[in-house]
């Protein structure tokens, strides 16, 4: 399948890990191909986001924030006798302050210069590590590939990607694309017409 894949789509592909890495996950996410799309405008895909107002650095806030629990969350794991507050005070009196937030391996890479070199930089290193894809980012990849032959195209680009991603619609990400003001069906709805415009 990945034979099939554009330069613009591998840049996705890469760019969800780096994505990944930088927001300090443990696995890759569809969320986070969508990040990588937001990160080349000028690709297909990338275009439709970039028109919407949807920057990389918005889906990275979005994604964080999804990532986040909300007070709904922490008043059920209270009612469960778990308190947040607690475990982090707790956490940070054992390993030092900040230690829930630290990035996996120690890395010590700060946002911007990450972002400077993406995607040109290759993991090297004792300091990088393997991200491994969730099943909602290889479902979305799958559906590329769906979605690439149902509009009749020899080739997985970038707008393949994005169309996979939404499809399968999974909460974190479709919670992302309500936090930059939009859901899968309207991003979508906007995406295909971008696409029958330039055809």
């Amino acid at each position: 399948m990945f034979e099939r894949f554009t330069k613009e789509a591998r840049f996705a592909v890469i760019g969800a890990q780096e994505e990944a890495r930088l927001l300090r996950h443990s696995r890759i996410g569809a969320e986070h191909l969508l990040a990588a799309v937001a990160g080349r405008p000028e690709s297909p895909g990338g275009a439709t986001l970039a028109r919407l107002g949807i920057t990389v650095e918005a889906c990275r806030e979005a994604i964080r924030s999804a990532a986040e629990l909300g007070e709904d969350d922490a008043e059920a794991l209270r009612s469960l006798g778990i308190d947040l507050s607690a475990v982090r005070a707790r956490a940070e009196r054992a390993f030092g302050p900040g230690a829930l937030d630290r990035a996996p391996d120690g890395a010590d890479e700060d946002e911007e210069a990450s972002s400077r070199r993406w995607p040109f930089r290759v993991a090297k290193g004792p300091r990088q590590h393997h991200i491994p894809f969730a099943k909602d980012a290889k479902q979305a990849l799958e559906q590329s590939l769906r979605e690439a032959l149902a509009r009749r195209e020899n080739r997985i680009g970038a707008e393949h990607v994005v169309l996979g991603v939404l499809t399968v619609g999974h909460p974190s990400t479709v919670k992302a694309l309500r936090a930059l003001g939009t859901d899968p069906a309207a991003l979508r709805a906007e995406l295909l017409a971008d696409l029958r415009a330039a055809a």
